[in-house]
């Protein structure tokens, strides 16, 4: 059973009185004997000298008279209540208050007690011990008797002595009076104590109730300040200290809730290790880039990256006082490519306590990067060619014997056609510009996508014709309309059915479907052609531009379709077709 404050005060000043009261009664224990008996001692060395005086006469007489010594021995002992013994100078007893006179002589000589010797000595002596001749324990006081001065000759001894069982009795009434009045001060203190711990267990109780409601986060509760003195100060000071405890706590809290939604909403991954490289703190982004466990905090970044690079970049951080980068790359299921920053954090003594490191994902930059090296080059490469041809044919046709006139006019047709080429393939190349600066504006009007591809097929119909292929629409009437730039999209439609048709052999076929599918409607450009190996790459580049495509076609069709908000994607089997799909909002 667990006591309350009060009870434990209570108990505890309890417990002190009644050490105290004991103390007390040992002390009293301890020192009244003694006090008694010296006391005792003194009365009887003052009794011891008056009975020198009774005796002094008695004993310088000649001869001695022991019947009228041993009946005045008998009236101080009746009186005073004591034993009263008398000696000669040789240790003989003339004198007893305990004994008749014919008894007198079987006494033995008193010469060599202890008392005696000391009064022999220093003319008073004392002594305790059990008596044979009544029985008793008896404390004995002895005096010399000397003659009056000159001569001062030793005439005897007086001696008194009291039974200690009265000093017993004595201690035993004072012990007892001591025990009554301690029980009656107990009797009396305890509802005083009850009280007092009561009055000052109560206010620190309620310190104690409000502390355990503040540390549960319950700021409401308030300590009482009436009590006067020291713990009246303390529930002011646990009062205001829990104001601002809940001011801080509340300032804390925004920060923190700050902290991680803007941590939370940052397209970068954070990560905070301490000195020892273990992870303290990681944002949702980079639990998504590095695919990381919710257990990840606690463990080291060797554990949850396996890294050396990113190991060596924290190492630095933590040695320098300033923002290491590094370019990481880490290996999985894809390669990713990220831009680490790190920073040291060090504490107030200056001495470095963590990394944080920022990571920013560069893959699609990279991956870009790529895409417009190659880019250039495949262009550069597209431009080089007709700019060699009408370079070469020009150079000839500017000879000093220049060609006969049916080869010039073939020349020229040659240098007109590679023209014509290097202008289309400018102008796909002005269109993506357009398109992926976002300069081009769309004029979104509700079109219809039967209408459109209707359109396109009439257009392609005689070269269709000349490959004897066919080129089929199968959108149904209840397909919607879409919202989109009625010449965008008929640009789309026609580069995806141009393509369709010059790559697709003499006697293919070419279909186009559509259907509406989740608040779209989804396009489908499907042929028998050679099909591609990658995304908007042509499978056969030097058929390609016999055929004279520029190979940006696919391209466009990608940047027009995702300015409406589309996607486009394909479906290809090398030597068995492809199949192209693009989405557009309907109207």
């Amino acid at each position: 059973m667990k006591l309350s404050l009060q009870w434990k005060w209570f108990l505890g000043l309890a417990a002190l009185l009644a050490a105290l009261l004991l103390l007390i009664f040992a002390c009293i224990e301890l020192t009244l004997p003694p006090y008694l008996v010296r006391r005792i001692q003194h009365d009887l060395e003052r009794e011891a000298k008056l009975g020198r005086q009774a005796f002094g006469d008695k004993l310088a007489a000649q001869p001695i008279d022991v019947g009228e010594i041993n009946r005045v021995a008998h009236e101080l002992g009746t009186q005073t209540g004591l034993r009263v013994t008398v000696m000669t100078a040789d240790g003989t007893v003339v004198g007893e208050s305990d004994k008749p006179p014919e008894e007198l002589g079987q006494i033995e000589n008193h010469l060599k007690r202890e008392e005696v010797r000391a009064a022999m000595r220093d003319g008073v002596g004392s002594a305790r011990r059990h008596s044979k001749t009544i029985g008793v324990d008896l404390l004995y006081v002895a005096v010399s008797v000397q003659s009056p001065p000159p001569s001062s000759q030793l005439l005897g001894f007086v001696r008194v002595a009291l039974p200690l069982h009265e000093i017993a009795q004595t201690t035993s009434r004072v012990r007892r009076t001591v025990a009554v009045v301690s029980l009656v001060v107990g009797l009396i203190d305890i509802p005083f104590l009850f009280w007092l711990a009561r009055r000052y267990s109560g206010p620190i109780d309620a310190m104690r109730q409000m502390a355990i409601r503040v540390a549960a986060g319950d700021f409401t509760v308030r300590a009482p300040e009436r009590v006067d003195g020291e713990l009246g100060e303390l529930a002011s000071a646990l009062n205001q200290m829990s104001v601002q405890l809940e001011t801080r706590l509340r300032e804390l809290t925004a920060e923190k809730a700050e902290l991680n939604a803007t941590l939370a909403n940052m397209i970068e991954g954070v990560l905070v290790v301490d000195a020892a490289c273990r992870i303290r703190l990681a944002n949702d982004t980079v639990r998504r880039q590095f695919n990381l466990p919710e257990s990840v905090l606690g463990k080291t970044v060797t554990e949850a990256f396996r890294s050396a690079p990113l190991q060596d970049l924290i190492s630095q951080a933590l040695a320098s006082e300033q923002v290491n980068a590094r370019e990481l790359s880490f290996f999985g299921p894809e390669e990713r490519v990220f831009d680490a920053n790190a920073a040291c954090l060090r504490g107030r003594d200056g001495s470095p306590t963590g990394v944080v490191i920022v990571f920013h994902d560069i893959t699609r930059i990279k991956q870009l990067e790529n895409i417009r090296k190659e880019f250039v080059a495949n262009v550069s490469h597209e431009l080089r060619t007709p700019l060699s041809m009408i370079k070469g044919y020009v150079e000839t046709l500017l000879d000093e014997q220049p060609p006969d006139g049916a080869t010039t006019k073939q020349f020229l047709q040659t240098i007109e056609k590679h023209s014509r080429r290097l202008e289309a393939l400018i102008e796909d190349l002005l269109s993506i510009s357009e398109l992926e600066s976002q300069q081009a504006k769309l004029q979104l009007t509700s079109v219809s996508l039967r209408a459109e591809v209707e359109v396109v097929l009439e257009e392609l119909k005689q070269r269709a014709r000349e490959k004897n292929m066919t080129v089929v629409s199968e959108i149904p009437e209840n397909v919607p309309p879409v919202h989109a730039d009625a010449q965008r999209l008929h640009q789309v439609l026609f580069n995806l059915f141009d393509n369709a048709v010059k790559y697709t052999p003499a006697g293919g076929h070419v279909v186009v479907s559509a259907k509406e599918k989740d608040g779209e409607v989804e396009v489908c450009v499907t042929d028998n052609g050679p099909g591609i190996f990658e995304r908007f790459y042509r499978a056969d580049k030097a058929r390609s531009r016999e055929l004279g495509g520029t190979g940006l076609g696919l391209s466009i069709v990608k940047h027009i379709v995702q300015a409406h908000g589309g996607r486009v994607w394909a479906e290809s089997q090398l030597e068995k077709g492809s199949t192209f799909y693009f989405t557009l909002p309907k109207a």
